[in-house]
């Protein structure tokens, strides 16, 4: 990856900006009524979230360059959200604000064991294909991670960040864009999914088994597993990477993304796949411990001594330049 790029992370892909968090007494089957059983002052609380923000969110905190590619209604504005990512410092040149549209909202339940459901109404994002992404701030990146939604645009960013030399990340379930599954997968370098998702994928492109993705271009495939951590799979071999302990879990919502967010940012500073993940994981540990996508994400200090904590070595960062 160059060093003359001017931005560490891009997050690219449009979802939901707004999340409104319930914790229920249990996960509804068709026809249940259930109680939402936090306190009655939450209701009405909404978060900043979506996936590529929480993304690059997460890499402003521990003091990265980040940029974001998406669309937005106006109140991206109105509500906040902008300000609050001017502060952090993230470049949203890439940010295609809709003057006469809103923004998306997820409404995300959780029981006591951590099980969630997400309904989600996605505003302007639905018609991001109708926009070209921002290609002057892909070509600045030296990783892009392209989330929710797989379609024509996020794969245009794809293609972008790949021909500026770029290392291309892929959070989510391919499986939920079919019809372009292979075109992503041709065009990413590291994969990033549950355990569950790669085998849907793998199953989707009739191949034989994980290792083809690697025949087809992939250079690494991480595939997360909740408590027990996650997995790496490389061409020549495989690494487990366990969780970081987490002084107490609140609300696990946010911790994929941020999870995402700092083992990108590790990538684009100079580790090994190995530590970047370890570091992702440090992130995610901070996350769930209060509610919220982006309420309780790291300084690089804070995530520094709780890594060495966790993994008994100091994060062996090459270049935060």
């Amino acid at each position: 990856m160059s060093s003359q790029k001017t931005l560490d992370v891009v997050g690219a892909g449009s979802w939901t900006n707004f999340d409104h968090l319930f914790v229920v007494d249990r996960l509804p089957a068709p026809g249940d009524t259930v109680q939402i059983t936090g306190a009655v002052e939450t209701v009405e609380q909404v978060f900043f979230g979506g996936c590529a923000p929480n993304n690059v969110a997460a890499v402003a905190r521990l003091g990265g360059r980040a940029g974001l590619i998406g669309v937005v209604g106006h109140d991206f504005v109105t509500r906040g959200y902008r300000q609050h990512f001017e502060q952090l410092g993230v470049d949203l040149n890439g940010v295609i604000m809709v003057e006469d549209g809103h923004c998306g909202h997820s409404f995300l339940y959780s029981d006591a064991e951590g099980q969630s459901i997400c309904l989600s109404h996605l505003g302007v994002a639905a018609h991001q294909e109708t926009y070209e992404p921002n290609a002057e701030i892909l070509k600045q990146a030296r990783v892009t991670v392209l989330n929710y939604r797989f379609d024509s645009h996020t794969l245009r960013a794809a293609h972008i960040a790949k021909e500026a030399s770029g290392l291309v990340i892929l959070s989510g379930a391919l499986i939920t864009a079919p019809d372009y599954a292979q075109a992503f997968v041709d065009t990413t370098d590291i994969l990033i999914c549950t355990d569950h998702e790669l085998q849907q994928l793998v199953s989707h492109l009739g191949l034989e088994d994980q290792n083809e993705l690697f025949r087809r271009g992939l250079r690494a495939v991480i595939a997360t597993r909740g408590k027990s951590g996650s997995h790496i799979i490389l061409p020549d071999r495989t690494v487990d990477v366990p969780i970081s302990q987490a002084t107490h879990v609140v609300d696990p919502t946010g911790a994929g993304d941020s999870f995402v967010g700092g083992t990108a940012y590790g990538l684009a500073s100079g580790c090994s796949i190995e530590d970047a993940t370890r570091l992702g994981a440090v992130v995610a540990s901070f996350v769930v411990e209060a509610r919220g996508c982006q309420t309780n994400l790291p300084t690089f200090e804070q995530a520094a001594e709780r890594y060495t904590t966790n993994y008994h070595s100091t994060i062996p960062v090459v270049s935060r330049i």
